[in-house]
């Protein structure tokens, strides 16, 4: 990948109850890891080193389920994730060093997501590294999405369950998009759940 985004970090935004699945989605094991384990690992894959999970309901658990990710993974806590994904993303966003240029946003439970659909989305970001880029699935823009520098100040007065995706419908931003139907498979609910494992 191109020198230009040595500055990118990854922030796993993984700090939410679960409350319609009713048990931590996080923990959810596929291929005999947890869905947060497996994130983290694939985060890896385009920010080695450079990775920020943001935990909050049962912290201690996420905690322990990223014991085997490697010493590039850090967590932060978000200690009013009740409030929502916008609070996650503030702190993943507070917790990045002064040299980091930009923030790749991933979440726990899009599990078909894969190595290349993130290095595709990352080379797309690189040639306009000043523009956002977001994921397109269902007709709509998303998460995995990165965010660059510029745009964190605005992402800081979100509030809500909004996450960044306030900020990629914004009129007139300029967003690179990147085609990624494996996102558009998420788990939210015990049906999702059984529609993966069929």
């Amino acid at each position: 990948m191109p020198g230009r985004v040595i500055g990118l970090w990854t922030i796993i935004l993984s700090a939410g109850g679960s409350r319609r699945l009713g048990r931590p989605k996080q923990l959810l094991r596929r291929h005999g890891r947890t869905l947060l384990s497996e994130t983290a690992n694939l985060a890896q894959t385009v920010t080695p080193g450079r990775v920020v999970v943001v935990v909050g309901a049962h912290r201690y658990r996420m905690r322990s389920a990223l014991r085997g990710c490697g010493t590039g993974v850090q967590t932060v806590d978000n200690s009013r994730w009740r409030d929502g994904m916008a609070g996650s993303l503030c702190q993943g966003l507070k917790a990045l060093p002064p040299d980091a240029s930009a923030a790749l946003l991933l979440v726990t439970d899009q599990p078909l997501v894969t190595p290349a659909d993130l290095k595709r989305l990352v080379a797309a970001w690189s040639r306009q590294p000043q523009r956002a880029a977001a994921s397109s699935y269902g007709g709509r823009l998303g998460i995995p999405a990165i965010l660059p520098r510029r745009l964190w100040r605005e992402a800081k007065h979100e509030r809500g369950d909004v996450g960044a995706r306030a900020i990629l419908r914004r009129p007139g931003a300029r967003i690179t998009t990147v085609s990624l139907p494996a996102a558009g498979i998420d788990i939210d609910t015990e049906q999702d759940l059984e529609a993966l494992r069929r």
